[in-house]
């Protein structure tokens, strides 16, 4: 494989943001009167959109509409995005291999865009990465029909695209889209999700994965 460009999930992948969520979470679950709940639940339950975690995190024997639930947790999230956050260690290594070896290089996101895209400005604004984040343009991962875009953008087949997250969701994505899928232990799946998913590699450190990817710009 010669590689043209890697597509990253975000949350878990190239940022720890599960302390952020479980305090987003918490705070409107403290704010509404509901008991909260604890780091390994929304650790276990991220990746899907903020509809999915806040359906999740309610009550099981809540039943009403939870609309206004969701406009005052969008509120709670964008007031307090990137103030628990960071990036793993390493990550800014593969990000400046990459550029230096002209690796187009993305990232497609549950999170809702305009969230993603402060996050990115944030963190990784010398990279030159394009985002795609939900309520935006395409679906939701794992429909494949945003990272076949992205592809088709950066001019390159999806075979010769890396797709790396830490969910079952990316490894579903990467697959319907034809590229090559990579999961990563250090965020909110597992090696059993991954691996059952079908993830052609696995790595639990960020080295090990940096020298992956070095092995394919030879």
């Amino acid at each position: 494989m010669i590689l043209k460009a890697v597509i990253f999930d975000l949350d878990g992948t190239l940022i720890d943001t599960t302390a952020e969520i479980h305090f987003i979470f918490n705070e409107l679950l403290r704010l509404n009167g509901f008991p909260k709940r604890n780091r390994q639940f929304y650790k276990t339950n991220i990746g899907n959109g903020v509809e999915d975690l806040l359906s999740k995190s309610l009550p099981r024997d809540y039943n009403d509409d939870y609309s206004s639930l969701l406009i005052q947790v969008k509120e709670i999230y964008a007031e307090n995005l990137n103030k628990r956050s960071q990036v793993y260690n390493g990550i800014l290594d593969i990000l400046e291999l990459l550029r230096t070896n002209e690796v187009n290089i993305g990232i497609i996101t549950n999170k809702m865009h305009y969230l993603a895209k402060r996050c990115v400005d944030k963190f990784f604004q010398k990279y030159n990465i394009r985002t795609l984040g939900a309520e935006h343009l395409y679906p939701r991962k794992p429909d494949p029909e945003s990272a076949l875009i992205m592809a088709r953008d950066f001019g390159h087949l999806p075979s010769e695209i890396l797709f790396i997250g830490d969910s079952s969701v990316d490894i579903k994505t990467a697959i319907n889209a034809g590229m090559k899928p990579i999961g990563v232990e250090w965020g909110n799946g597992t090696l059993e999700e991954l691996s059952g998913e079908g993830a052609n590699k696995i790595f639990s450190k960020v080295s090990d994965l940096k020298i992956f990817i070095k092995s394919l710009l030879h």
